[in-house]
């Protein structure tokens, strides 16, 4: 549950952020935001281990590009095309690279949980029935975050492990709303964020402050204590989340197809709970 609950937080922050005017903006304010709050907290706290530095630096950077490419996904696709491509593919990444990086001894079951979660949410992308026309920018972009996403879960898998998972994500949150803002004055310097944007948009940043440094905790605490390949896998629950929302709040058509993947997501996480 702690895990699902963090995939609903992704969710939410995602989708505050395809339905931003500007989502650089955006962006920039949410993480200064979530930011601000906790680097406070990092004098309270043991610093982070010194092994765990360089996962803890490659992190920082690869999570800059991160979300720059995210922008673009939903500057150029919805949320029902660019999310499943972009959360659904690093699972079946992971399952390949996992007994690489880790030499996790993943049973018959994890493996068959991992592809049926795969599937369901890769025949998502299809569920409007768009079989011809093909959004490429779209799904380029998304590619690219999917590529991203298997990075940064590795990287964190083993910076965590080297270190605590709530002091590691702590120094992560604290700064890299700084960080993305810095490189932003230089990358996208039509993209200032004033005291009127903040002003306007106040509670959809600061919720998607805390859904966004919520949704995280989860997953990298489970990667510490779990299967990273299955641990990635029931985080991916959040695109059934997602998916329902296109359905059901922006009455987007899915039809028998969008049901079919979430049964098989569903059934993948019931397998990943029982074995």
């Amino acid at each position: 549950m702690f895990i699902l609950s963090g995939a609903i937080g992704h969710v939410v922050w995602n989708i505050l952020l395809k339905q931003s005017s500007n989502k650089i903006e955006f962006t920039r304010a949410f993480t200064l935001l979530g930011s601000l709050i906790l680097f406070p907290f990092l004098f309270f706290f043991e610093p982070l281990p010194k092994e765990a530095w360089p996962f803890f630096i490659a992190t920082m950077i690869i999570h800059v590009f991160y979300k720059i490419f995210l922008c673009k996904v939903y500057d150029y696709a919805g949320i029902s095309y660019g999310y499943p491509i972009a959360r659904g593919l690093p699972s079946l990444i992971i399952l390949i690279l996992t007994p690489i990086f880790f030499k996790d001894d993943l049973s018959f079951l994890n493996q068959i949980s991992v592809i049926v979660i795969s599937i369901g949410i890769l025949l998502l992308v299809f569920a409007e029935g768009k079989f011809k026309k093909i959004n490429f920018r779209g799904l380029l972009y998304s590619l690219i975050v999917a590529s991203i996403i298997v990075s940064y879960s590795i990287i964190d898998a083993k910076g965590a492990r080297l270190s605590n998972a709530l002091i590691y994500l702590l120094y992560y949150f604290a700064l890299d709303g700084f960080l993305f803002n810095a490189i932003s004055l230089f990358l996208f310097k039509k993209n200032r964020i004033t005291f009127k944007f903040f002003r306007n948009n106040f509670k959809k940043i600061t919720i998607a402050a805390a859904c966004s440094v919520y949704s995280y905790f989860p997953a990298v605490y489970g990667f510490t204590v779990g299967k990273v390949a299955v641990v990635a896998a029931l985080r991916e629950v959040s695109i059934l989340f997602a998916s329902l929302y296109g359905l059901i709040v922006l009455k987007e058509k899915g039809g028998y197809l969008a049901f079919f993947s979430a049964l098989l997501i569903l059934c993948g996480c019931v397998v990943i709970k029982l074995f």
